[in-house]
């Protein structure tokens, strides 16, 4: 099974996927942003994305040789086609792919942001307005996965509703 929880900037994707990876016996998280971390860092580089989604590919496969079958992935989409790019690669290695979009007021995301940061966070909290509404408009054009708001749910609870709902729906 591959879980993948898109949202904005400062949303809490890396928290939930931690929380997520955890529920499993035997699982693998993976971070997009940390391994997607190259020298010079363009946002809008295509070669770079592609690389990058590779690259998650390989580390999937390479610890499914080793009888890693979970895997919880944390990435920032901007669009469908973006994320369709990624699951086309991840499709061949498993079929059971969830991908959620984790969204929050812009109240209580600056609120984290703040929390989170160290120092000056201005870039982040104008980032995240940014990512916010790029995703709101690519929600409206494709699926950049199923939305959970997190406003009013701690990182465990919002662990706790994707979980039910993957195996509510599995169970379905």
């Amino acid at each position: 099974m591959i879980i993948i929880i898109n949202g904005s900037l400062g949303v809490g994707k890396t928290s939930v996927a931690e929380q997520l990876q955890c529920k499993f016996d035997k699982s693998v998280h993976l971070d997009g942003d940390a391994i997607g971390d190259v020298h010079p860092f363009v946002i809008y580089d295509d070669a770079r994305i592609r690389h990058l989604y590779r690259t998650l590919a390989l580390l999937i496969g390479f610890h499914q040789k080793f009888n890693y079958h979970n895997f919880v992935i944390n990435y920032v989409f901007e669009s469908a086609e973006s994320l369709n790019e990624l699951l086309t690669l991840l499709t061949p290695l498993d079929l059971s792919i969830h991908t959620y979009l984790l969204t929050c007021k812009e109240e209580e995301q600056a609120r984290r942001i703040k929390l989170r940061s160290y120092g000056d966070c201005q870039w982040e909290l104008s980032r995240f307005v940014t990512l916010k509404e790029i995703q709101k408009q690519a929600a409206n054009h494709g699926f950049i996965g199923k939305e959970v708001d997190t406003t009013h749910l701690t990182l465990k609870e919002t662990a706790e509703t994707i979980w039910n709902d993957i195996f509510n729906t599995q169970a379905a």
